[in-house]
């Protein structure tokens, strides 16, 4: 099941990492301190060389976790990941904080990053703080180094992709349901037991359920199984790199224009796209894609912004605000009829 608990702790994360993200770069990065790739040739190369990356990345984890069983390579590869993001995160937090230090901001950032993934491997109940810092250290580089136009275009190429590795080759739910049985912190989760009443569920869902809670050693749930209530798992999960490629977006905003209101909208419409995802998540009871809604409702909000300070503008910003209506309508229409297809093909 997915309940409104478990969709406020994914909120609250995301929230999280976008303000935190955007505050750093606010306070600590000056636009003019910052080289970017915004434009011509160099950009194009460089959003394509990110693309195909993310792609291939993707695409052997997937094969990874298919053939490969063992934990050490994974384990690996998150360290590499987590390490990396949060050694740069650290690095910028510390060097302009302390720019006289020599190479001790260096030292301390590489240690501190060690650190954060052996706590992680030892208490795994610190993956979403884990995913958390990464995805901040991830948002706030790329944010930096590529220029607005350059960070539009990659998110909506993502999102594009997104749309394909969810719906329709499904690679990136294996993706996902690997990264929480294995809890690695490429996702941030949320998980909980409800409780619902009896009848709510199907018959055989109903007792499947009961068999999976029978062995329970919690006297408040067995006294509530005995009273007829059903428990129930709720769980849901949002992947790092939806937490990360919004604030890219909101970083790159506020390093090319200088706008504290630019970088701030794109997170408040981004935001809204997280809730309308949730919403059909829930709905239809089914992974979806969050790039898509996030990179729409992103682009609605910045419509916005557009038509208060410069309505004239109205017609270039159109075709945009047409396209994101289309990306949500397709998303939608899209769940809807999986969900269908899915009933049908379930055992009764």
């Amino acid at each position: 099941m997915i309940e409104y608990r478990q969709l406020a702790n994914i909120l609250s994360l995301f929230l999280i990492v976008q303000l935190s993200g955007i505050l750093i770069a606010f306070y600590l990065i000056s636009p003019g301190e910052v080289a970017v790739v915004s434009s011509g040739p160099a950009a194009s190369g460089q959003i394509l060389f990110f693309f195909i990356y993310l792609i291939v990345a993707a695409v052997a984890m997937f094969f990874l976790f298919k053939f490969h069983h063992g934990p050490v390579l994974f384990i690996g590869i998150e360290g590499l990941v987590v390490v990396s993001a949060t050694f740069y995160l650290l690095l910028i937090i510390l060097a302009t904080l302390f720019p006289s230090s020599g190479n001790y901001p260096v030292l301390v950032s590489f240690v501190a990053a060690i650190a954060l993934i052996v706590a992680k491997n030892k208490w795994p109940g610190l993956r979403n703080f884990t995913a958390v810092v990464a995805s901040v250290g991830v948002g706030l580089v790329m944010g930096t180094y590529f220029g607005f136009f350059a960070a539009f275009i990659f998110m909506g190429l993502i999102a594009v992709y997104d749309y394909v590795a969810v719906f329709i080759t499904k690679h990136m739910v294996t993706l996902g349901r690997e990264s929480v049985n294995r809890n690695l912190a490429f996702m941030v989760g949320s998980y909980d037991v409800e409780v619902v009443p009896k009848g709510y569920l199907k018959g055989k869902e109903e007792k499947q359920m009961n068999n999976i809670f029978k062995g329970t050693k919690s006297d408040t749930m067995k006294q509530l199984m005995k009273s007829g209530n059903v428990p129930v798992p709720s769980f849901s999960a949002l992947g790092a790199g939806d937490l990360a490629i919004p604030l890219m977006l909101a970083v790159s905003a506020y390093i090319t224009y200088f706008s504290y209101f630019f970088s701030l909208i794109i997170i408040f419409g981004a935001s809204f796209g997280l809730v309308y995802a949730m919403y059909i998540s829930k709905k239809y009871s089914m992974a979806l894609p969050a790039i898509p809604p996030l990179f729409s409702f992103a682009n609605i909000a910045l419509g916005i912004d557009v038509l208060a300070t410069a309505p004239a503008n109205w017609e270039l910003y159109l075709p945009l605000f047409t396209a994101s209506v289309i990306i949500l309508l397709l998303v939608t229409f899209t769940a809807k009829v999986q969900s269908k297809h899915a009933l049908r093909i379930s055992p009764a």
